[in-house]
């Protein structure tokens, strides 16, 4: 069958080629593992621009943070993703002279990366320095059904001559010391020290070892075939493989790679276990072959697009944009319940692989509502981590509850500037809304009763020991939130931040709602957990009194009790090369104005959709957008939701047109750092909550679908309570159809559409 153009990824469709952009692009992933579309030669060597690097989420290593003046509570480490051996790395040897000492020139032809089946095809042309050319041609896909696996293709064809090219293939080195220019605070501040130890054993093996994180992994690599040429040398100080060629133009040569990337151990128990582990590694490629492993892969990556596509048409380019964006996303996802996904998935090290508030708040709805089984080990993480989020709590001198680390990969707060970071105390509830909205779209009753109730109580019980009830002044009698960060990271330690305050009051709603569900299915839980009457009414109470600001005067929900007594910084008239602002203001002058880097306020009208009328959310509206820069790449989704629902189409679709291209446009000029994975989620958010206006309404599932001018179709499906239901809007009507499940009401705007299976349900939209 043809490939759909739609699902392709073009060089020559790119804004530009830089090598950093380019390998972030193309980069191919599985949750496991990420491998950056390096040049192939480059390996340890300065002598090229690139950046390779194989990734392993969850897999880093410590070094200790160092303060000019270092404070009890402090976060003590960095944790930094490592940069592991590149997987697509090769040696080749011409004329006497190999390329690992002497550079070769190598040319980027082309580059197609097919999303349908997750394959990448690359294209290289190589000039020795003896002056002879050979084509190499690359295929490549991280199997998406065993995600230890890894596997490149590659074929090699002279161009200008005929005679002998050895190729080597080897692990390549660690401790990449390829220099790079570190003054963008979102960029990886440190680099690794890591141990590599080569196995003698059947295939190349080594063992990487961190130094202070104590944890170990082991990778194999494997020739997939039976060619006499291929010899191994396993006895060699760096194992290898090496391939003796005879060329000519007419004929090419191609031999197939696997890597098998284990899993992540404790460094003690790695050492104690090694055999059975390297057993494992080994296995997985016994009697593999290119084609055996990519079929496996490509019907995986068919279930996906099944479930997850997003139709739009009438802009090929959006189309394209968007499945770029919902691929990367399913590459990102760790799916172990160890593991989360890493602010720019595993496409790079930029803000050092860490986990933030991204995963719950932008790209966890997008798996909830069709991979809710990635949604559910990504929850699963946040649970792995309650004993250190208590912990972190004590060092927070707060005797009851957890406190959620802003930036981390084990569980550990990393964040070395804490007004920006560990103040972001909305963390909690965040996570809280976001079991909240796994549950009640999966009414997975187990994992609320194994792991769902405990997050959003031990996160209520945070609250209850942080705030405290106002004596003075306006706040009187009224429970305040002192002392935090909202999302706006512009605006720093403030008195009740609006979002933080709306949003810890629905954690202590949620609290009591699921103790009286889990009275009902597992009063003994209530009981484990230590959950009291006098408990539930303090929740009941703190909610009810939650102080959240308002200007009565302008009508206008406020970002903290001082907002107004700020001036607001002149963003019109600020050059363009100022932006973003943080790589230009020290924080204590972007703090003293009324300015935003991304959605805070707008943030809890967007979650809430109900607590305010339309006439409410436009004020709000048009004030936050005349103070926010959009220096996050967080901010234009929510922009563009809240733009359909004051119906302002054209704002609407223009956020929209950015947060789908990000990316591919180098809009943020930072993707060779990595994808920006929080935006990427945004871009659903905007399409499905946006465009078809996704959200619980007071009736139950609610769509108030408004196409922008110019598209023909928006076209999805979601997963609700072992249900799927695809909707399908046109700029007349809107199609409402049961694939499977039980019978189910939605509701287009007011209009109940009762669904049952294959009894398609189309309501005329009052905008036609």
């Amino acid at each position: 069958m043809a490939a759909d153009e739609q699902y392709q990824i073009h060089l020559q469709q790119l804004k530009h080629k830089a090598p950093g952009f380019v390998e972030t692009i193309y980069a191919l992933g599985n949750g496991h593992l990420g491998v950056r579309a390096s040049n192939p030669l480059q390996g340890n060597s300065p002598a090229y621009p690139g950046n390779p690097g194989l990734y392993v989420n969850g897999f880093y290593d410590l070094s200790p943070i160092t303060y000019g003046e270092s404070y009890f509570g402090y976060a003590r480490n960095n944790q930094t993703i490592c940069e592991l051996p590149d997987p697509r790395y090769l040696i080749f040897s011409v004329d006497g002279v190999r390329s690992d000492e002497t550079p070769y020139q190598i040319e980027m032809v082309d580059k197609t990366w097919d999303m349908a089946s997750g394959l990448l095809l690359e294209t290289f042309h190589v000039t020795t320095p003896t002056a002879k050319k050979f084509a190499l041609t690359m295929e490549s896909f991280a199997s998406q059904a065993e995600r230890h696996i890894y596997v490149v293709r590659y074929d090699v064809r002279a161009l200008n001559f005929s005679g002998p090219l050895t190729l080597i293939k080897r692990h390549a080195y660690v401790n990449q010391q390829i220099p790079r220019d570190n003054a963008d605070v979102r960029r990886a501040q440190r680099g690794n020290q890591l141990t590599q130890t080569y196995l003698h054993t059947a295939v190349p093996t080594m063992q990487l070892a961190t130094q202070k994180s104590q944890l170990g992994l082991l990778v194999t690599m494997e020739y997939l075939g039976s060619d006499p040429r291929v010899q191994l040398n396993a006895d060699a100080d760096v194992p290898n493989y090496e391939i003796a060629l005879d060329l000519t133009p007419e004929r090419s040569a191609q031999f197939t790679f696997g890597y098998s990337v284990g899993e992540i151990h404790n460094l003690l128990a790695f050492k104690l276990n090694q055999a059975r582990y390297l057993e494992k590694d080994l296995a997985r490629l016994n009697d593999e072959s290119f084609t055996s492993l990519f079929e496996a892969s490509a019907a995986r990556t068919k279930q996906f697009w099944q479930d997850s596509d997003v139709l739009i048409e009438g802009d090929p380019i959006l189309q394209k944009g968007i499945r770029f964006n919902l691929y990367h996303l399913y590459q990102a996802a760790g799916r172990d319940h160890r593991t989360d996904i890493p602010a720019k998935g595993l496409t790079g090290s930029g803000y050092e692989g860490h986990y933030f508030w991204d995963t719950e708040m932008y790209m966890l709805p997008f798996f909830i509502y069709t991979q809710p089984q990635i949604a559910k080990a990504l929850l699963g993480y946040r649970y792995a981590t309650l004993p250190a989020a208590g912990q972190r709590a004590r060092e927070m001198a707060i005797k009851s509850g957890v406190l959620f680390p802003w930036r981390t990969i084990n569980g550990e707060e990393a964040s070395a500037y804490f007004p920006a970071g560990t103040a972001q105390v909305h963390i909690n509830a965040d996570i809280a809304y976001a079991t909240d909205q796994y549950i009640r779209a999966t009414g997975d009753t187990d994992f609320l009763q194994n792991a769902g109730f405990e997050l959003i109580l031990e996160t209520a019980r945070f609250w209850i020991a942080y705030g405290n009830y106002a004596k003075h002044g306006p706040q009187a009698g009224h429970f305040v939130i002192n002392r935090v960060t909202g999302p706006d990271e512009y605006t720093a330690l403030i008195d009740n931040n609006y979002y933080t305050n709306r949003m810890a009051q629905q954690n202590l709603r949620l609290a009591v709602k699921y103790a009286a569900e889990l009275r009902k299915l597992a009063p003994e839980k209530l009981t484990s957990l230590a959950v009291t009457e006098e408990e539930l009414g303090a929740f009941k109470q703190a909610a009810a009194k939650m102080y959240l600001p308002y200007d009565q005067k302008q009508q206008l929900k406020l970002q903290d009790d001082n907002a107004l007594n700020r001036p607001r910084f002149d963003i019109k008239n600020e050059p363009a090369t100022n932006f973003p602002l943080l790589l230009h203001y020290h924080p204590l002058v972007l703090y003293r104005y009324q300015v935003n880097k991304q959605a805070d306020t707008l943030m809890s009208d967007f979650l809430f959709p109900v607590d305010q009328d339309e006439a409410q959310l436009r004020r709000d509206y048009n004030y936050y957008e005349g103070i926010t820069t959009h220096d996050s790449s967080l901010s234009r989704a929510i922009f563009s939701i809240l733009a359909n629902r004051i119906h302002e189409p054209a704002k609407a679709q223009a956020y929209f047109l950015d947060t789908a291209l990000t990316d591919l446009t180098d809009l943020q000029g930072n993707s060779e750092d990595g994808i920006h994975a929080a935006n990427m989620g945004g871009s659903w958010l905007s399409l499905v909550y946006g465009f078809a206006g996704m959200h619980y309404g007071n009736a139950g599932l609610t769509f108030v679908p408004q196409l922008p001018t110019g598209w023909l179709r928006l076209a999805f499906k979601i997963k609700y309570r072992g249900r799927q239901i695809q909707i399908d809007i046109h700029q007349n009507n809107a199609t409402f159809t049961l694939l499977s499940g039980e019978p189910f009401t939605v509701y287009c705007g007011q209009a109940p559409c009762a669904l049952s299976q294959q009894m398609p349900v189309t309501v005329k939209l009052n905008n036609a």
